[in-house]
């Protein structure tokens, strides 16, 4: 990782950590109304702003480990330019190349993003089982994981924690689909 790309992450990590952040102490809190009946101990019961704090947590904890591995990747990109290492000036062939590979990587990504809305479509008649799995084989061969193994793992991994918490343990009412009469 170059300098210039590890600071764009260093900065990708900072305004996500703080905007994490003011999610928590600002727009939860204030944002999410929690009623003021009294909740009793062992009931199945979680307050609203349950799920959204325990995404921003997330999303914070995620942010500052793009952060240190941004600083780590930083100091290294320093080490090797004080070593020697040569600043030649690219072809422009190979600029010319890169830049094909970028847009070819948004594209992509585009059509990630792209599946969410088919998603949508095809949740009701598949299940969430069956329309997450496939999501996210597709999402990820959109967004560069050829290894199919790999993907396949992830995808069955990911898809029963979510079925298992969201139908199971949170008790929200899923569209099962095809899988309704077995799960």
């Amino acid at each position: 990782m170059s300098f210039g790309e590890a600071k764009k992450d260093l900065c990708a990590g900072v305004f996500f950590s703080l905007l994490s952040l003011l999610c928590i102490f600002v727009v939860n809190k204030y944002g999410i109304d929690i009623p003021k009946a009294n909740y009793q101990a062992g009931s199945a019961a979680v307050l609203p702003d349950f799920f959204p704090n325990m995404i921003c947590w997330s999303t914070f904890f995620f942010s500052l480990g793009l952060v240190l591995v941004s600083l780590i990747a930083m100091r290294s990109a320093q080490a090797s330019d004080l070593s020697g290492a040569s600043g030649e000036a690219k072809p422009e062939e190979q600029e010319a190349g890169e830049k094909a590979s970028k847009a070819k990587t948004v594209a992509f990504r585009m059509a990630g993003m792209g599946t969410m809305f088919l998603l949508y479509y095809v949740v009701d008649f598949l299940g969430i089982v069956v329309a997450g799995f496939l999501f996210y084989l597709l999402y990820a061969g959109f967004t560069g994981e050829r290894r199919l193994l790999r993907a396949l793992v992830g995808a069955t991994i990911t898809t029963l924690i979510l079925y298992y918490f969201f139908v199971k343990v949170a008790a929200v009412p899923m569209p099962l689909g095809l899988l309704s009469e077995i799960l």
